[in-house]
């Protein structure tokens, strides 16, 4: 029995010690937490399109394999790579049924291409054009770097959550100390491609490469917001 109570009495001394010993934890200290916001705007230098090709859109049926040539043709005297920014995303074939007439398979193949800015883009519509090529949508625009200006917005906003909490510290004739604690809060990218009626005017002018110049792509705008914790002296 008195083994046990010089256990007990053990334990409970090293918890106090330990107690009396030991740092005080964060939420103890005075501090100070506040969020901070940054947005960063930036042009796109990747516009994904996606052009199809269907047997069925000329008269006369012409075949996927004649028109892939003349569209590979056209891009490369675009002075596009053609082994780095265009692919096949699919290639598909239905089969028809006709009444009093031979049944036949026709063709549809999609195809990816980049383009890295406005003024490609529009060449490359008017030049697919002349080619009756038209069904032709972007899919998306972003950046190659778009991972370190991520980064960097998240870094402005955290630089601004300091600023703030200097202001609110000398406010009251204090100042800051460590931060503490350091959470992101919401990161995100807004992704704007084209606006459409910029397209209808494109293709309405009867002189598409007049419309050239005015293939705007909008900016990509990147947001983050940081929450940060800082001691208060």
């Amino acid at each position: 029995m008195k083994i046990i109570n010089y256990l007990l009495l053990f334990i409970i001394s090293t918890q106090v010690i330990s107690a009396q010993s030991g740092s005080k934890n964060f939420i103890d200290q005075p501090y100070i937490e506040l969020t901070g916001k940054a947005e960063t705007e930036v042009t796109p230098n990747e516009i994904y399109l996606k052009i199809q090709i269907n047997e069925n859109d000329k008269k006369g049926k012409v075949s996927v394999e004649k028109q892939e040539a003349q569209l590979i043709k056209v891009l490369k005297s675009l002075n596009i790579d053609i082994d780095k920014n265009f692919s096949i995303l699919d290639f598909d074939g239905y089969f028809q049924r006709k009444f009093l007439a031979n049944n036949e398979v026709s063709k549809i193949k999609n195809y990816q291409l980049i383009v890295n800015d406005g003024k490609t883009l529009g060449k490359v519509y008017v030049a697919l054009d002349k080619i009756d090529v038209s069904n032709i949508s972007i899919t998306k625009t972003s950046h190659t770097d778009m991972e370190q200006i991520r980064r960097d917005t998240k870094l402005k906003a955290l630089k601004a959550a300091k600023e703030k909490a200097d202001q609110y510290a000398n406010a009251i004739n204090q100042s800051i100390g460590n931060a503490i604690h350091i959470q992101e809060i919401n990161n995100t990218f807004r992704n704007n491609s084209m606006e459409s009626n910029t397209l209808n005017a494109f293709f309405k002018h009867e002189d598409k490469s007049y419309e050239i110049e005015n293939l705007n792509i909008k900016s990509i705008t990147v947001t983050a917001s940081v929450m940060a914790k800082f001691i208060l002296n």
